[in-house]
């Protein structure tokens, strides 16, 4: 930039934006010769080392890399799923009247708390569906399995309320429940009961009534075609072109 071409203004204007100190009180030359190391062409490099840290230099802040004929490959963090999370948890949920889902996970900390108020030396966990009908409690199914996982039952109990829990079974095959999960009313295997409430039109005497309203007599109609006919002619006769109803 050829400072010397430039009005004292607009050297100001330049002193003001690097900031040089006491740019007020300095003459036109005075701010040239302030302002010349900001704009002075750099020496050439000396050598390949002394261009490269001028790279860096210039690069403060800034991840430099030199070009090639491959673009840099981006590292995005990942975040994988855990295998488990150490949570106590158990959900059960119903896929159709005769399928059943339910997933589960026993803590560490809680299993072998059960345990050892238990003193249970030997036990293994399972996992049991109950149904309850009329207030009476009956098991359902029961399948061993590990502290954490998932599994598909195929039960057949519409309109009934399920519910799954896991637990232990010691060695003299008493249950003892740890996880009890939520209770679901299985759907039906039939058409709801609940009628429809919306009224809708019937075919008979309002049917008649619709044709009166037109203005279309029924005396000389004896067939579905010349009724349409004779409505579209007369729903014609009385609409614009525009499709608005013509003033009598």
């Amino acid at each position: 930039m050829k400072l010397d071409k430039l009005t004292k203004k607009e050297l100001l204007d330049l002193a003001a934006a690097k900031k040089v100190a006491g740019r007020s009180k300095m003459s036109k030359d005075e701010l040239i010769k302030a302002l010349e190391p900001f704009f002075a062409e750099p020496a050439p490099a000396k050598d390949a080392e002394e261009l490269q840290t001028r790279k860096a230099e210039q690069n403060v802040g800034y991840t430099y890399q030199e070009a090639t004929g491959q673009p840099a490959k981006i590292k995005r963090d990942e975040y994988p799923i855990p295998p488990y999370y150490d949570k106590d948890t158990i959900a059960f949920m119903p896929v159709d009247p005769s399928k059943e889902y339910v997933y589960w996970e026993i803590s560490d900390y809680t299993l072998n708390q059960f345990k050892s108020e238990l003193k249970l030396s030997e036990s293994r966990i399972v996992l049991k569906i109950f149904s309850s009908i009329d207030n009476y409690t009956t098991e359902a199914a029961s399948v061993s399995v590990e502290k954490m996982g998932n599994w598909y039952f195929n039960i057949y109990a519409p309109d009934t309320i399920l519910w799954s829990e896991i637990g232990l079974i010691d060695s003299n095959g008493a249950f003892h429940p740890i996880l009890k999960s939520n209770k679901v009313l299985m759907p039906s295997d039939k058409v709801s009961d609940i009628v429809d409430q919306e009224t809708w039109m019937t075919i008979g005497g309002n049917l008649d009534k619709l044709y009166e309203l037109s203005g279309v007599g029924l005396k000389d109609l004896n067939s579905s075609v010349t009724i349409n006919t004779e409505i579209a002619k007369h729903i014609s006769q009385h609409m614009g072109s525009s499709g608005v109803l013509k003033d009598k």
